[in-house]
């Protein structure tokens, strides 16, 4: 009998745990994967299939960007390998010879999510693209990112490149605590110059940053597999929130209702929300 009334307990214990406080209403959600984690103590708040493996897309350039910034010579030349300017889709335009400090290439690559940077970075950093795609594996590793594996630089559609919400969300809080980082993630607007004097300004793809208050940062991402994903970023009152969302059918809208969830006076930073590993998709959203 004791035993039988022990185990209720517990099973009480973890119910009241695993659902919302009295009144707190669960954000819904378009996107197939999302996280809400508090940036300061690594709390997960709201997950949604949080730890499955999907297609980062962009996101991938937050792990790039986090090798980066850790080089800390950001004035320095780099010159742009043909390797580099053959890559596609979303880009700078780099041509093989552009020489550009590498301040301005990692500029590129976060804000306006150039394909080419991510490349000339990596081909800097560790002589070619496949060695740095090493070192960024061993970093999540060392992050204890377990749904995580890279094929290259800047999350352009290949077999085997996948990631998580939670660990997306783990890479995040690790970058945004270099200042280098952060402070790049929070701009809306950046001149990227040559050493030729040519130059192009470049526009954040975040547009959360002009519309959503007290938003940080971070990264867009978008791929046919992938769908809209979403990186975000704000704080409020001294609280600051990490948002993912992949997969999603209205990824700003998607994020904002998570932040606002995140960020809400009335949450208790010791109470976790419900984890949502299938919640029904909305028909009607944008």
């Amino acid at each position: 009998m004791k035993k039988k009334l022990r185990t209720l307990i517990c099973l009480v214990l973890i119910w009241l745990l695993a659902v919302p406080a009295w009144g707190e209403v669960v954000p819904a959600v378009t996107a197939e994967a999302a996280v809400v984690m508090d940036m300061d103590t690594g709390q997960v708040l709201y997950g949604k299939r949080e730890h499955e493996r999907r297609p980062p897309a962009s996101l991938t350039k937050v792990m790039t960007g986090y090798l980066a910034v850790k080089q800390k010579e950001l004035q320095q030349v780099v010159t742009v390998t043909e390797t580099a300017a053959e890559t596609g889709e979303s880009s700078l335009n780099l041509k093989a010879g552009d020489q550009l400090t590498f301040a301005n290439l990692l500029h590129g690559a976060l804000m306006k999510s150039a394909n080419d940077a991510c490349v000339a970075l990596a081909e800097h950093m560790a002589g070619s693209e496949e060695v740095f795609v090493q070192n960024m594996n061993l970093q999540a590793c060392l992050l204890g990112c377990a749904n995580t594996n890279f094929k290259n630089s800047n999350g352009l559609p290949a077999e085997d490149h996948y990631s998580s919400a939670y660990d997306l969300a783990v890479m995040t809080r690790a970058a945004m605590q270099n200042e280098i980082f952060a402070e790049i993630v929070q701009k809306q607007q950046h001149m990227v110059r040559w050493t030729d004097g040519r130059q192009l300004l470049v526009r954040n793809t975040n547009r959360l940053l002009r519309e959503y208050p007290g938003a940080i940062g971070v990264k867009t991402g978008t791929t046919n597999e992938a769908g809209q994903c979403l990186i975000a970023v704000a704080e409020k009152e001294g609280k600051r929130i990490i948002v993912v969302v992949l997969k999603s059918k209205n990824r700003f809208l998607d994020a904002v209702n998570l932040l606002d969830y995140g960020l809400s006076s009335q949450r208790k930073s010791g109470i976790l929300s419900n984890r949502i590993q299938h919640q029904p998709q909305l028909s009607g959203i944008a």
